[in-house]
């Protein structure tokens, strides 16, 4: 184990994303897609049809993101989009046939660097996933509104 500052959760977080992003990137070389595109696109791979409004909920980012990263796949042409049945306001997006293309050729190099973190896990997997989503819960909860009232009141240091 590498020495490593005890500063905080959230500092290891940060770094911890840092490292992650690297190994991505560098596995996603050659793919012609960002770590960043290649979960957007993995999320219309596997729950489409989305609204940009459900992406961006589930991608955990805000809607002006999700739909910059829409209107980039759509000049690639990388998605179909169609009118929502339910709602007449709102437009359902998938991957096209391009789109998936893509997805695919990303996947084979992200299964290479998925495979190779999980090897090196030092607890099992599952458990790995329960803390990340455990995180994941504290940090939606801190941007509750009421999270930001409570925040207000705290004495400044």
């Amino acid at each position: 184990m590498r020495d490593r500052p005890d500063v905080s959760l959230l500092f290891d977080l940060f770094v911890t994303s840092q490292r992650v992003r690297r190994v991505l990137t560098r596995a996603l070389t050659g793919s012609r897609m960002r770590p960043d595109e290649y979960a957007v696109y993995s999320l219309l791979w596997e729950r489409a049809p989305l609204t940009a409004t459900e992406m961006a909920q589930q991608l955990g980012i805000p809607l002006t993101t999700a739909l910059d990263y829409l209107n980039a796949m759509g000049s690639a042409g990388h998605i179909q989009r169609s009118p929502h049945p339910g709602d007449g306001r709102a437009v359902h997006v998938r991957l096209s046939g391009a789109g998936r293309a893509a997805h695919r050729r990303a996947n084979a190099l992200w299964e290479v660097a998925r495979k190779e973190i999980e090897k090196g896990l030092r607890v099992p997997l599952a458990e790995a996933r329960d803390v990340i989503r455990a995180i994941d819960d504290a940090a939606l909860a801190a941007l509750e509104p009421d999270a930001e009232d409570r925040r207000r009141r705290w004495p400044q240091s």
